[in-house]
């Protein structure tokens, strides 16, 4: 349940690590180490550079 809740506020804030930790109520660093203990991909959800 977790991993899901978390993929779909980075899915909708287009990977910003910022604005999710904001709307879920975590420190960035937390949010950061929560992810990874889910094994949540984090180079997918990244933006991409394109202009």
């Amino acid at each position: 349940f977790e991993k899901s809740y978390f993929e779909f506020h980075l899915a909708q804030e287009n990977g910003s690590m910022t604005r999710v930790a904001e709307k879920t109520g975590l420190e960035r660093t937390h949010l950061y180490r929560k992810l990874k203990q889910l094994g949540v991909d984090l180079s997918r959800n990244k933006r991409g550079g394109s202009l």
